[in-house]
């Protein structure tokens, strides 16, 4: 009975090229999403809005001279 029990490890292809690459391809795909998230949720700098108030704010003190 103990000789049809066979332990050894299974057979594994080895990956193809073109698996490699999907393979390589779906981590790289994964982390640009991480980083469009991260964006998104991480707040950016408020200079743009600074800027925009900066020039309201030139607008209305010209209107009065």
């Amino acid at each position: 009975m103990s000789g049809d029990l066979d332990l050894s490890p299974p057979e594994v292809p080895e990956p193809t090229f073109f698996e490699s690459v999907l393979r390589y391809g779906l981590f790289l795909g994964a982390i640009f999403q991480l980083i469009c998230i991260l964006a998104i949720i991480i707040p950016t700098s408020k200079s743009h809005e600074q800027l925009s108030h900066d020039a309201s704010l030139q607008r209305q003190a010209s209107k009065w001279r």
